[in-house]
């Protein structure tokens, strides 16, 4: 009885000693049982006790997932008994995201009236249809650089490229009641975009490894198109204003690099554009029906770095 009652309170102490520890957690996913002393905006100081030896460690920040403190530990940035994210708590993270993404963006506009007139031009309608079809759909490419306000929400700047082409051969009827002209009409588009732009990014689960990711950008768009056709080639040029909104997800794979994938939405109204044919050029205000719509969405794959840690 009394050998039961010994092994009780040794219970009760071992319980009690270990629930009254501080604990670490490094992004190894490893635990540190100890007692946090102090937690700068770079380093996290304790004291671990091994065999009746205390020992004094440091670790920086960013290799600290998260750490919890027992309610008889006094801490300058801690909460008794909680469990922290440690960038979000301590103000020490990553300052500077570089992101870059990849893949396809698809346009938006009708093509009805373009169709109706390609058909006018002799081009059967069926081919007419495919080559709008082909137009739409158009390569992406964008890089952000984004400067951390606080470790949810920061500003920067934002690029978008978009490039698309397609092409059809064909009868053309010059409609001078005389000649049909065998030839080719293409067209190879490239859409810029440069703007300012504000980022939110919410971390998902304990682990903080895998967050979503909002952003918005305004700016400017720049537009070109090399068209070929059965009378000779053209360039047309225009610029307007344009807005762009993304969603994404990234999972990061070390403190400094994440992989991502993001679907974004951008709207841009051509009204006004300048054409030459390498002799004349001249510029048209488009009428309101007639305005070139450039909006699309697009869906890319990424990578982010994470740099500045302050």
């Amino acid at each position: 009885m009394k050998r039961n009652l010994l092994i009780a309170f040794i219970l009760a102490g071992v319980v009690t000693g270990v629930s009254g520890q501080d604990r670490i957690i490094t992004l190894a996913n490893d635990t540190i049982a100890c007692k946090i002393n102090k937690v700068t905006r770079s380093d996290i100081h304790f004291d671990v006790m091994t065999g009746g030896v205390t020992t004094s460690g440091r670790m920086p920040l960013a290799n600290v997932l998260s750490y919890s403190v027992s309610p008889a530990t006094t801490v300058n940035t801690a909460t008794p008994g909680e469990n922290r994210y440690i960038p979000a708590e301590t103000e020490s993270f990553k300052r500077l995201r570089l992101g870059l993404n990849g893949g396809a963006g698809y346009i938006l506009s009708s093509a009805d009236k373009a169709e109706e007139s390609m058909v006018a031009w002799g081009i059967p309608q069926d081919k007419a249809e495919a080559y709008y079809n082909n137009l739409k759909l158009g390569i992406y490419v964008s890089g952000d650089i984004t400067f951390m306000v606080t470790p949810r929400i920061g500003a920067g700047l934002r690029y978008k490229f978009f490039y698309t082409d397609a092409d059809v051969e064909g009868l053309f009827d010059p409609h001078d009641g005389l000649y049909l002209i065998y030839g080719t009409y293409s067209e190879n588009i490239y859409v810029s975009f440069a703007g300012l732009s504000l980022f939110y990014t919410e971390p998902l689960g304990r682990s903080q490894k895998f967050s979503i990711y909002a952003s918005y950008a305004a700016g400017m768009t720049f537009y070109r198109n090399e068209a070929e056709t059965f009378q000779g080639n053209v360039l047309i040029n225009g610029k307007a204003l344009g807005i762009d909104g993304s969603l994404g997800v990234k999972y990061l794979i070390s403190p400094f690099i994440a992989v991502g994938a993001e679907l974004s939405a951008f709207n841009s109204l051509l009204k006004k554009v300048e054409m030459t044919d390498g002799t004349n050029t001249q510029t048209l205000e488009l009428e309101k029906e007639n305005f070139e719509n450039l909006s699309r969405v697009e869906l890319s794959l990424g990578i982010r770095f994470y740099l500045w840690n302050r």
